[in-house]
């Protein structure tokens, strides 16, 4: 019997083109497919784009005409809310990509979709990670990977609790909670917590796959997601330093999985710059590649 094969896909902001690449690879050449699929920020993005089964050809199109106005920031929306002095945690609404992402999916919600799918924010108040996924997959969730991933709040000591939402109102408004990096989009309010990017705590959300029942991983990281380095400003110093102490955390997220790399020269491509079609072809070396080392792909 094969065994269940789950993919982790990683935020890193536009650095996400090099998941197109990952999904031609697995698509064009493994006999065997993951039958579960979670991400975090732009991950989940592309993890919505397996398990909902868009058409290779239709993403890659999409990928060259994607613009930050057309399909990720409302500027209605921000506008609304900053009349109304509601721009907390966030300067742009992203509103839009909910739209986009609810129209690639048809209008389908988690339990239509082929492929078992959990998207991962945080609310940073509350100090909980939420899971947002079907109640079909819900059902088989085993919490033990989870608390030993992201420890819970235990003997007076801190830490994160972990929700599983089944509930949600559409697709789109769980990734957009997902890729709400804070300080720049709004945090979105989902039921009682108002989340922004999941990437704060679990950037490759291998342990999710895991608990969902994958007993075979593939881990896809972009870097760090929430670092914008191209700006020379006390910003960009603070960026550094949480981009070297989210380090630990992706390292012992990779060391989970089977498969698990991080994208060649990722750390060269911006996470804000479109259009960097090159990333495709990148993706998709680096996953062949490690496809050759198992003999289960």
């Amino acid at each position: 019997m094969s065994s269940r094969i789950g993919i982790a896909f990683g935020g890193g902001g536009a650095r996400g083109y090099a998941h197109i690449g990952v999904l031609r690879a697995l698509r064009n050449k493994a006999s065997i497919l993951p039958e579960i699929a979670a991400g975090t920020s732009v991950g989940s993005l592309f993890a919505m784009c397996y398990a909902a089964d868009i058409p290779q050809k239709l993403l890659e199109k999409q990928a060259e005409e994607f613009g930050w106005f057309q399909h990720v920031i409302s500027l209605a929306d921000t506008t609304k809310r900053v009349l109304r002095l509601r721009s907390e945690g966030g300067l742009l609404s992203n509103a839009t990509l909910g739209e986009t992402v609810n129209t690639m999916v048809e209008g389908r919600n988690f339990d239509d979709l082929p492929v078992d799918l959990a998207v991962v924010a945080v609310d940073m108040e509350k100090r909980v990670r939420v899971i947002i996924t079907s109640e079909r997959a819900a059902k088989k969730i085993n919490m033990d990977p989870l608390y030993q991933y992201l420890s819970p709040p235990a003997k007076g000591l801190n830490g994160f609790k972990t929700e599983i939402i089944t509930d949600v109102e559409s697709i789109g408004l769980a990734i957009r909670a997902s890729c709400a990096v804070p300080g720049v989009f709004q945090p979105v309010e989902i039921g009682d917590y108002l989340l922004v990017d999941g990437g704060v705590v679990d950037q490759v959300p291998v342990d999710v796959v895991l608990a969902l029942g994958a007993e075979k991983v593939i881990a896809v990281s972009l870097g760090m997601a929430l670092v914008v380095d191209q700006v020379n400003s006390a910003f960009s110093t603070m960026s550094k330093i949480i981009e070297s102490l989210a380090i630990p955390q992706i390292r012992k997220s990779m060391d989970l999985a089977d498969i698990a790399f991080q994208v060649t020269e990722i750390e060269r491509r911006s996470p804000i710059k479109l259009h960097q079609m090159g990333l495709i072809e990148q993706g998709e070396m680096d996953m062949l590649r490690s496809m050759e080392k198992v003999d289960w792909l």
